[in-house]
């Protein structure tokens, strides 16, 4: 009992503290809505759909064959892209390239004359497809040329598939020129008619594989970010309750209360509970705000239980860990905060739960921090308790040595 009522000083005097207050739970929401905002109004990544002119020079080469040139026009305009592209027709080169430069368009795609000739190996010269587009941009052009590529990438298949079936014709004792013309061109009308019909461009939504879902999640942008930001900002809710311990030092009223009969691992339990609780209700209080006011879905209220418990266990334990060693609250302050901001850095704090993958998706789990991000974007997206296993057992074997390391530290020291 004397240690809760260490614990509930403490906490009193940290909500007391108005700064204290905006700093742990303001700044999260502001900078969490701010993003979301900037991203879509809070929902998922969006991005206007990019302006594309195109010129279609390409006749096709002829016998019935479809055109090159219209397959791709017909990609770039298909009902599936059309929330990415807003496709217009230009009847010339120079007038799409006109479109560009005065910012009508983003992008010019240019088909050449010959596109389908040479990609049935009947051309005189190698055809490009120009893709044309305004210097400043950089995400719309990106999706034109990958749709572009794509698109040339399977008619291509229609001249391979003309040149694999002659050559197996001729294998099999077909000699006459006339037959194998045939046989490759039936077999690249075949090829370039499941092309046209087939939605060549297909843009397949996933979501990460997360162990455990049942069904694919799309978190939006302000949850992920918040997430990102409520664990960083826990770090420095925490770092106020802990330095009351070297304030208190300081002023004398911690020797004083190691002169009373209570011992000195309760007076040191009740910091340690006021910290913990701290964090805990500044989490509680975002994840419910979040809920409010930024429509975030957590996932299943029993994983999002235990990583709230684990994210304010570790806050608070770096949080005593890295007072534990200062000397001074001045002191105690600039550690803190070198180190929460390096720790925020590695663990991608600041790009909350995004499924970066790669390198730093490695990285990250040096970090305690980087764990419990982790197991927040795999319940982010659909995962239940078998998802979050690893990176709550990761994130508590770290609190626990963190709480060891500085027991060990504020012993010694009062001692």
């Amino acid at each position: 009992m004397r240690a809760l009522s260490i614990a509930w000083k403490d906490i009193r005097h940290v909500y007391r503290n108005v700064a204290g207050l905006a700093m742990m739970l303001v700044a999260p929401l502001l900078l969490a809505s701010a993003l979301g905002a900037a991203f879509g109004s809070g929902d998922n990544f969006v991005i206007a759909a990019v302006k594309t002119v195109v010129v279609d020079q390409d006749a096709g080469a002829g016998a019935g064959m479809p055109a090159a040139g219209a397959a791709l026009t017909g990609a770039l305009t298909s009902p599936d892209m059309a929330d990415l592209l807003r496709v217009t027709k230009a009847a010339t080169p120079e007038a799409a390239r006109a479109a560009v430069d005065a910012g009508e368009a983003d992008v010019a795609v240019i088909i050449p004359p010959g596109l389908t000739a040479a990609l049935m190996g009947d051309g005189s010269a190698a055809a490009e497809v120009q893709v044309y587009k305004d210097p400043a941009l950089s995400v719309g052009p990106a999706i034109v040329t990958a749709v572009v590529d794509s698109v040339v990438q399977s008619l291509d298949g229609a001249r391979a598939a003309a040149l694999t079936s002659a050559q197996l014709a001729a294998s099999l004792g077909v000699t006459d020129p006339a037959a194998l013309s045939e046989v490759a061109t039936k077999a690249a009308e075949a090829f370039a008619h499941r092309v046209e019909t087939g939605a060549p461009v297909a843009l397949e939504e996933r979501s990460p594989v997360t162990p455990g879902a049942e069904a694919a999640k799309r978190p939006n942008v302000a949850s992920q970010v918040l997430i990102g930001m409520m664990v960083f900002f826990m770090l420095f809710g925490a770092a106020t309750p802990a330095r009351s311990i070297l304030d208190e030092h300081r002023q004398g009223t911690l020797s004083r209360l190691f002169t009373t009969p209570t011992p000195r691992s309760t007076i040191l339990g009740g910091k340690y509970v006021s910290v913990f609780v701290v964090v805990l209700v500044q989490s509680i209080i975002l994840l419910l705000a979040g809920w409010f006011l930024l429509g975030a879905e957590w996932g299943e209220w029993g994983p999002v239980i235990v990583l709230a418990l684990c994210g304010a266990l570790i806050a608070a334990s770096l949080g005593l860990v890295t007072v534990s060693f200062a000397k001074t609250p001045g002191q105690a302050g600039a550690a803190s905060a070198a180190i929460f901001v390096f720790l925020g850095l590695i663990s991608g704090n600041f790009v909350g739960t995004a499924n970066i993958g790669g390198t730093f998706a490695t990285v990250r789990r040096i970090s305690p921090l980087g764990w419990l991000l982790e197991g927040w974007g795999n319940v982010l997206y659909g995962g239940s308790w078998a998802s979050i296993a690893l990176p709550v057992g990761a994130v508590l074997a770290y609190a626990l040595v963190f709480f060891a390391v500085a027991t060990y530290f504020f012993r010694r020291r009062y001692a």
